[in-house]
């Protein structure tokens, strides 16, 4: 229910940006106030905008409020911060989750290093292959600390982002680091593919505005399924003699 109510209020914030009400550069009004207006909780209207962030119309500044973007919203771009069911919608499919597993596991070490636990302490893990019309094209693991997000409460298919947000633990950024690389082992097994299919890795971590680390994921793409753009600023100085 709570994913049904912050989708429709995406969904009429998103009307009401297309609709020219608010342009690019100005500021909405605050998450209070439209809630108060919607006569909804601050925090499903909190989810609604992490979704509209996600999808690259708006962007929230720390300590000023949130802003209608500039940029155009390219899809799949990498400049921005999405989620596998975004990614999924914007090609024209319905996402789903298959093979889905939650639970307490012991942190790995690069889990441990990032959300700045003890390597093995207890974490929350999320373990699902997201499908796209029913095809399965991402094999993805989600960590984050039990204190953050219970096992219970970790979303089967939908936005952990959302689920932060409703937190109030916003993600303001991630760093993703991409490998292209060959399905072997389970991985192959759980998507279902020959091995050594191309797929492209992404690990990544993701903050608060007060730098706190709050979700690590890895995420198998399956090569084929997806392309990504990204929005390249300049040319700078360089870019100018070299062109």
């Amino acid at each position: 229910m709570r994913r049904s109510l912050r989708h429709s209020l995406a969904s009429e914030l998103r009307a009401r940006i297309r609709s020219g009400e608010w342009r690019p550069g100005e500021r909405i009004p605050s998450e209070p106030e439209l809630a108060r207006r919607r006569t909804v909780s601050r925090s499903s209207m909190r989810a609604a905008i992490t979704v509209l962030e996600e999808e690259g119309f708006v962007s929230r500044k720390h300590g000023s409020g949130t802003y209608v973007t500039h940029r155009p919203a390219l899809r799949n771009d990498l400049g921005r911060n999405f989620g596998v069911s975004t990614q999924i919608t914007l090609t024209g499919s319905e996402p789903g989750a298959v093979d889905v597993r939650c639970g307490v596991e012991p942190a790995p070490a690069f889990v441990a290093a990032a959300l700045d636990v003890a390597e093995g302490e207890p974490v929350s893990t999320l373990r699902r292959v997201r499908t796209a019309n029913g095809r399965r094209v991402v094999d993805m693991t989600d960590w984050c600390r039990t204190d953050h997000l219970a096992p219970e409460d970790l979303p089967t298919i939908g936005s952990i982002y959302a689920a932060l947000a409703e937190r109030e633990l916003t993600v303001d950024h991630g760093v993703a680091h991409l490998t292209p690389g060959n399905a072997f082992g389970g991985v192959a097994e759980r998507l279902r593919v020959p091995t050594g299919t191309l797929l492209l890795t992404i690990d990544q971590v993701d903050r608060t505005t007060g730098g706190v680390a709050v979700l690590v994921s890895r995420e198998h793409h399956l090569a084929d399924a997806f392309s990504f753009t990204l929005l390249r600023r300049g040319p700078g100085d360089a870019g100018e003699e070299e062109h």
